[in-house]
């Protein structure tokens, strides 16, 4: 697909308004004049080597083999005339623009209501564990990188976008265990309104009346050394999973040995490791 004459056009596209941009990449509401309906075109910046236009390419096609719910759904890609590469997604924001979890998050004074958070907690990891059973990887997922639509429901933007660099096994399970932890990272603030930190208390402590059995999911979720198994299994061992006992009592199968540098990272930023957590 090309640009035409004008160049508030892309394709049947017609360039509404830009909505800045995330990760490098430029973001803009388009309306299509086939459909009358706006969408997301992402425009990656001018690549002028070959190879890595064509690798850019090939990544966005096996990315938008990526078909879930809570993963933005890439539809088409493209260069444009002079040597971009466009992207168009559905438009999961308002009439106001893009909102993201943190935006969220910030409107709802720092934290959401236990229903929402779970809620939220589970869109992140059914998306994380559809990603990883086709070898796809994003790494840590943060709250400005999730998108909120009108419904409530959140999805991942540019899902494992850039590429992280993996050559092992050992890398590969470093980046699927920092995803996780990540997602239990933001849960353990949309529940609590406190960041993770080394005196991390636990959320039954912040909210008397909730299931104790959260204590236990984040004491896995937030493990820098083990934890969850994988996305699957943090997903079953949620609270909201009647049979959730079963999988918090679950022990993970022994990992491929990842890097020193990894384990070190993960491990300064565990609240075990400077401090007791509290009960």
């Amino acid at each position: 697909m090309s640009t035409n004459r004008n160049a508030d056009y892309f394709g049947p596209f017609k360039i509404i308004r830009p909505l800045g941009s995330t990760r490098g990449v430029e973001r803009f509401v388009v309306l299509c004049n086939k459909t009358d309906t706006n969408r997301l075109l992402y425009r990656f910046p001018i690549q002028p080597n070959h190879q890595h236009r064509r690798a850019l390419f090939d990544q966005m096609v096996a990315l938008s083999m990526l078909d879930h719910p809570h993963l933005l759904k890439i539809e088409s890609a493209s260069y444009d005339d002079r040597g971009r590469l466009c992207m168009i997604s559905p438009y999961p924001g308002n009439h106001e623009g893009l909102v993201t979890l943190a935006d969220l998050l910030g409107q709802h004074g720092g934290r959401f209501t236990i229903h929402e958070a779970a809620r939220a907690i589970e869109h992140l990891l059914s998306a994380s564990a559809y990603a990883h059973a086709r070898g796809i990887i994003h790494g840590a997922i943060t709250p400005e990188q999730i998108l909120v639509d009108r419904f409530g429901s959140t999805q991942i933007e540019l899902y494992a976008h850039p590429p992280k660099s993996r050559s092992s096994t050992a890398q590969s399970q470093s980046l699927l265990t920092d995803e996780i932890r990540s997602i239990a990272e933001l849960g353990y603030k949309l529940i609590t309104g406190l960041d993770v930190s080394a005196d991390r208390i636990s959320p039954t402590r912040v909210l008397k009346r909730l299931d104790r059995n959260w204590d236990t999911w984040f004491d896995l979720g937030l493990d820098p050394l083990d934890g969850f198994e994988n996305a699957t299994h943090a997903l079953n061992a949620l609270p909201t999973n009647p049979n959730c006992a079963e999988w918090l009592s679950t022990t993970s199968v022994k990992r491929p040995q990842v890097h020193l540098g990894s384990v070190i990272r993960r491990f300064r930023a565990s609240p075990q490791s400077t401090g007791r957590q509290g009960k």
